[in-house]
């Protein structure tokens, strides 16, 4: 027998925006971050002064972001890694010019967190 599903999408809106919510995300964030943190290359430090800087600089911030839902502005929580040492995009994406390998920590790491819940 087929079942059917109407969303009641203004409760699952309320539902995305108790504080919850976001303390669920920030605690997907922080094992994120964690996974980030043992990943993170670190240069050798006879001929890297920034030794271990890229590593260190990993963060979870808050997030809320407005998000219309037919025509109303709606607040949803979450959380986001950052990572605040200048040259984490190269870090993390590879440098044109520089030769830098393209490391991909932070997308490695939301992959590896993400296969638990597959």
């Amino acid at each position: 027998m087929a079942s059917r599903y109407t969303g009641n999408f203004s409760g699952i809106g309320k539902l995305l925006r108790l504080p919850g919510v976001q303390l669920a995300c920030r605690a997907a964030a922080v094992e994120i971050m964690h996974v980030a943190q043992l990943t993170a290359p670190v240069g050798d430090p006879v001929n890297d002064r920034h030794s271990g800087w890229y590593k260190a600089s990993f963060d979870v911030v808050p997030l809320t972001r407005t998000v219309p839902w037919r025509g109303v502005p709606y607040q949803r929580r979450g959380a986001r890694v950052i990572n605040s040492a200048p040259h984490a995009l190269v870090v993390e994406y590879g440098g044109g010019k520089s030769d830098t390998p393209r490391h991909a920590t932070l997308s490695k790491a939301v992959d590896t967190v993400a296969s638990k819940f597959r």
